[in-house]
């Protein structure tokens, strides 16, 4: 049995927070200030610290906060009335592990304690925390309505947002904006971006901040089960309905649901959602009693909509209704310079979490972490520290520490060895112009071949080297190489099909037979591939996107999207 430490002054709080400790397994020890706290703390472990920072003899922002980063220990949950969202946000750089608005609601505090101590062992207390007047409810996102709640692999993770970068700041300063309102906000970014953290700071920085938000992942939970996960049952609406059970939406009254993938949702529920949003109430699964809510509604995916859209899977309406307020999360490739501040950040947690006395990174190991492209973003730097902290001999992470796929990706050897495969191309297509400057693809050959993935940036020898060997390979624009690929309907050339390739096209798209020994890079040849694709698409548009997305059977949205990012 775990024993948590309590900072807590309000006799009230602190019986609360102990029951809840004992609900989970835990036993808990009350001191009555921080300085009592730390005097425990040296005489035994403990596997968590509760602190009410209200009760701090100091008032000032930067005491408070270097006051929390000297507390070198276990993982800490801060509590504290009237925090703003930069304050919130600067205790978690300082060390907190997760934050309580105070007064507590008994949602916010149940998840809170979940992410520092875990999941209850005892599923049965799930039925011990209530709403104000509402039935027993669920904080975490289930498999079913009557299975327990499994452990949420981020149960014991911190929801700092670090970094300075101006991609960043930006964010920021959209975040105070929108929380301000209660409009509804669909975040948009790539996966592992951390859209639910840009979600859960909008709540705490909106007026909402004292009532809780519900999180539902609509891509984990079976659609049979999501219809009665949001919006509840009566008894006797199904078999195994056994007694009534509210649903997310009911939970999240007076604060913010967020629905996570919400691109993964059935077109019935769709409709569904369509009313609630616009009416603000529904019926349980199985009655007949409408139920109003007061909610904000914040939206995220990492999917096209638009093409969802054009595909049938998703309603054009609801996309409107959803897409108020449009908040984009930058991938951790656009931000590289917080890519530092998230290693020592992660490092720091993990020597509190993990025991382990991983102290720094080796500026060379720092290098290919910064210049790597991350394609699973925050996520994936997240779990290769977890990885290397506990892999690590002595305690630093050196370039020996990290995984190949980082450091094999030095150098311009791996790019090269692509180069006979990307002629072939260039050779039956010829060479495309580059459009006009607005559209940012730039002339530069050598900057079109190389990987993206690159650990380090080529010098402008190697820039030049590479120039030349393209140069040499590639031939130039040909327009009747071009010509040879469209095709116009006719007695031997009957029409294509929707999304049917032309067979001269296929023919440029001959499969590789010859790979060199050492391999190839594949998803360089793929990017180089496209990207000469959507050159040909706008030069033979004459450069206009419009055009251009017809000749590629995509929306032009979708190709300013691949231009910006290519």
């Amino acid at each position: 049995m775990g024993q948590v430490l309590l900072a807590v002054k309000n006799n009230k709080l602190a019986q609360t927070l102990v029951d809840a400790c004992h609900d989970r397994g835990f036993t808990a020890e009350r001191t009555k200030s921080l300085e009592e706290a730390e005097s425990a703390l040296k005489k035994g472990p403990f596997s968590a610290l509760i602190v009410n920072l209200d009760d701090l003899e100091t008032k000032s922002d930067k005491k408070i906060l270097a006051r929390v980063e000297s507390l070198d220990t276990t993982p800490i949950l801060g509590m504290a009335a009237g925090y703003d969202l930069k304050m919130v946000t600067n205790l978690f750089r300082a060390g907190l592990s997760d934050f309580l608005s105070l007064p507590p609601d008994p949602l916010e505090m149940n998840q809170a304690l979940t992410n520092i101590l875990g999941t209850p062992a005892d599923t049965e207390i799930q039925d011990k925390i209530k709403a104000p007047d509402n039935p027993p409810v669920q904080t975490k996102e289930a498999l079913g309505p009557s299975e327990p709640i499994p452990k949420d692999e981020d149960s014991s993770k911190g929801r700092a947002i670090i970094g300075q970068s101006p991609e960043l700041k930006k964010l920021f300063r959209v975040i105070e904006k929108v929380a301000k309102s209660d409009s509804t906000v669909m975040v948009h970014g790539e996966t592992g971006t951390g859209k639910e953290l840009i979600a859960r700071a909008i709540h705490l920085a909106s007026p909402r901040r004292d009532r809780p938000m519900v999180p539902v992942n609509c891509g984990a939970i079976p659609e049979e089960l999501l219809e009665t996960e949001l919006f509840g049952h009566e008894k006797g609406a199904f078999t195994g309905a056994i007694k009534d059970r509210i649903g997310r939406f009911e939970m999240a009254n007076g604060g913010t649901i967020f629905l996570d993938e919400i691109g993964d949702m059935s077109p019935k529920l769709q409709v569904k959602l369509l009313r609630v949003l616009q009416e603000h109430e529904f019926e349980r699964v199985g009655g007949d009693r409408v139920i109003s809510v007061d909610i904000r509604v914040i939206t995220a995916t990492h999917v096209d909509l638009a093409k969802a859209i054009s595909e049938g899977k998703f309603r054009e309406d609801l996309y409107y209704r959803l897409n108020v307020i449009p908040v984009s999360v930058p991938a951790l490739r656009e931000r590289s310079e917080d890519i530092p501040l998230l290693v020592e950040y992660f490092l720091k947690r993990l020597r509190k979490t993990k025991g382990v006395n991983i102290t720094k990174v080796a500026p060379e190991a720092l290098q290919v972490l910064v210049s790597y492209s991350w394609p699973g973003n925050i996520r994936e730097l997240e779990n290769l520290m977890e990885r290397m902290v506990i892999l690590a001999e002595g305690d630093t992470i050196t370039l020996e520490d990290l995984p190949a796929r980082l450091t094999n990706l030095k150098g311009p050897s791996e790019n090269d060895k692509n180069i006979p495969l990307v002629q072939s191309f260039l050779e039956r297509v010829g060479r495309p112009l580059s459009p006009e400057p607005e559209d940012n693809l730039g002339t530069d050959p050598a900057a079109k071949i190389e990987d993206t993935h690159s650990s380090s940036a080529p010098s402008a020898k190697e820039r030049e080297d590479k120039r030349e060997k393209i140069e040499a390979l590639a031939t130039p624009l040909n327009p009747e190489a071009l010509n040879e690929v469209e095709t116009h309907p006719g007695p031997d050339n009957p029409p294509l099909e929707k999304g049917e390739l032309d067979p001269k096209i296929l023919g440029l798209m001959a499969p590789i037979t010859d790979f060199p020994e050492e391999g190839i890079n594949l998803n360089a040849l793929v990017k180089e591939y496209e990207t000469l694709v959507i050159d040909a698409a706008l030069n033979k548009a004459g450069g206009y996107k419009n055009a251009a997305a017809k000749l590629l059977n995509i929306n032009r949205t979708t190709l300013q999207e691949k231009l910006r990012k290519k």
